[in-house]
């Protein structure tokens, strides 16, 4: 089964559903099994941060990471005075997909994203959000990920990004 085939993933539209796919078929394994991801995931869906923004992680492929927003509130919206989804909002969707899909390929270690671009396509103005990302290569210290956001099956922003590990002496800044 490759990469692409094992999840029971369900789309909000076509366009969703061949971005997922693309994405997973460029997409680095996690070093975990399901059980562990399981686990990853009830204890980071756990954290302060998740519950303030209203956001869960899901991690059921073995390859893409998925943030999703099931309900987006009023306090999530305000982009450019209008009802769109903020850039903060889907910014932070974005980072919170990418550095996961790079920080699981660490096993244990501690790393973080230290770089994230974002390209706002159109505004969000659906009722749901879902950000997609995925680790595409990886070095010594350094994953290099890619996340994509989409609002009721629409593309509203592309994210590259890398996640690092601390370098050799520079684990006391942390």
């Amino acid at each position: 089964m490759s990469l692409a085939d094992n999840t029971t993933q369900t789309f909000a539209s076509d366009a969703e559903q061949t971005g997922f796919h693309a994405l997973a078929a460029r997409a680095l394994a996690m070093p975990l099994s399901l059980a562990d991801r399981q686990r990853f995931c009830g204890q980071f869906n756990r954290l302060p941060a998740m519950a303030f923004m209203g956001c869960a992680l899901d991690l059921e492929h073995a390859g893409v990471v998925r943030v999703t927003l099931p309900e987006v509130q009023d306090q999530h919206r305000g982009g450019m005075g209008t009802s769109a989804i903020n850039g903060a909002v889907i910014s932070g969707l974005c980072d919170c997909a990418l550095g996961v899909s790079g920080v699981l390929q660490f096993n244990g270690k501690r790393a973080g994203t230290v770089e994230m671009s974002i390209k706002f396509m159109r505004p969000g103005m659906g009722s749901t959000a879902v950000a997609y990302a995925a680790a595409l290569k990886r070095g010594s210290n350094v994953v290099f990920a890619e996340a994509e956001l989409y609002s009721d099956g629409v593309l509203c922003a592309i994210a590259s990004g890398m996640v690092s590990t601390p370098s050799e002496g520079s684990e006391k800044a942390f």
